[in-house]
């Protein structure tokens, strides 16, 4: 029988389609139930209902009997794609493919904080739940898009005074006020941000210990006080070896920060942890935050009262309603022209506007001068 060229690669150069299986026998000797555990480690406490867990642990459930009785032999937590593809095959043929990428990804989460602790061997370089549904995006593919839950000011406003963490504060208000995407709140590095306070511009010098430059001292930030730069998906393409996706944003933004987000921002820099790191925002351990971190905070902090539990037209709100917050406000209330949001958002296109630092320079210069003092005066208050 004729081998197909990838498993002739494999044979060549000693790789292998399953690199978890090599762990497996000795993970399996460990008398520990690890989806317990990461529900006992990551589940928010702040007066979760029940409802929250349930989700979870229904999809453990799923995914455990179904390794059980396919796979055996295979410790649940070291599961390959291939696995996962089956898993995914099987529950597609019972419910539509929200529902089925709602347990995938919660089953995935337990995988993905494994990466993040050195004590376990889950390679940084390999997601098989990724790769899965990579692998299977007709089936999993949305029916039909969900609204948000309808809050208004004061609602949102409730939510976020009952944010006593400060980082968590300071991440969710900087989300709301500039509309950034999850990937690039994680991906932003000090440089990129500029604020007002000589406090905080003289610790983060760029000096010794410190893995960055001076913070603010982005080219795009020069005689721009009080702002933050978002910088392209080009520019900032994510790190796939540590499983961070690149900013999705077309094209370069400045955004001002108003006074409420200054001094949420600054109440975290001084108490951020002094490692060096370049990133702006960081997770309780020290390291870059990731979406999936930033997904722990919202989840926390905004669940249950705007938790969707059935399969309706609503959906949870999630760390993408900050971005869809945004962009309703300063259409819908400040009533700010088209061009000025999609600006704002990074979704402007242009065949005027090639990758060249000089273009971008033009780019941002013509749009930041024109909405710099619309934006101030329009942009909603959080009473903080």
């Amino acid at each position: 029988m004729t081998k197909n060229p990838e498993d002739e690669v494999m044979e060549t150069f000693g790789t292998t389609s399953d690199p978890l299986e090599t762990y497996n026998e000795d993970m399996k000797s460990i008398d520990a139930d690890w989806y317990d555990r990461f529900l006992e480690k990551r589940v928010p406490k702040k007066g979760i209902a029940d409802s929250f867990a349930k989700k979870y642990e229904e999809a453990f459930a799923l995914w455990t009997e179904f390794m059980a009785r396919a796979y055996p032999d295979r410790e649940p937590t070291l599961a390959s794609h291939h696995h996962v593809e089956k898993w995914i095959e099987g529950m597609t043929e019972r419910m539509n493919g929200d529902s089925a990428r709602a347990r995938v990804n919660r089953v995935a989460e337990v995988y993905e904080w494994m990466q993040e602790d050195n004590r376990f061997p889950h390679p940084k370089e390999y997601d098989p739940y990724q790769l899965a549904k990579k692998n299977n995006k007709g089936p999993l593919k949305s029916t039909a898009p969900r609204e948000f839950p309808q809050l208004n000011l004061d609602d949102v406003r409730e939510q976020v005074h009952g944010i006593k963490h400060v980082g968590e504060r300071a991440v969710t208000v900087f989300g709301m006020k500039t509309g950034a995407r999850p990937g690039e709140i994680a991906n932003l590095r000090l440089e990129d941000i500029h604020i007002t306070n000589v406090d905080v511009l003289n610790h983060f010098d760029g000096c010794e210990g410190q893995d960055h430059g001076q913070m603010g001292s982005h080219d795009q930030l020069n005689e721009r006080p009080n702002a933050v730069f978002i910088d392209t998906k080009k520019n900032r393409p994510g790190n796939l070896d540590e499983n961070l996706p690149g900013n999705k944003r077309k094209n370069p933004t400045v955004i001002p920060l108003d006074d409420e987000t200054r001094r949420v921002l600054i109440d975290w820099l001084l108490i951020r942890p002094d490692n060096g790191s370049p990133y702006v925002f960081l997770t309780q351990k020290g390291g870059q935050m990731k979406p999936s971190s930033l997904q722990y905070v919202w989840r926390k902090n905004w669940w249950p009262e705007y938790e969707v539990t059935n399969d309706g037209e609503m959906r949870s709100i999630t760390p993408h309603y900050a971005r869809h917050w945004f962009s309703s406000w300063f259409r819908l209330q400040a009533r700010m022209p088209e061009p000025w949001v999609q600006y704002m958002r990074g979704d402007v296109q242009s065949s005027e506007i090639d990758n060249t630092r000089d273009a971008f320079h033009r780019y941002i210069h013509m749009y930041y001068e024109q909405i710099e003092d619309e934006y101030r005066d329009e942009v909603f208050s959080l009473g903080l």
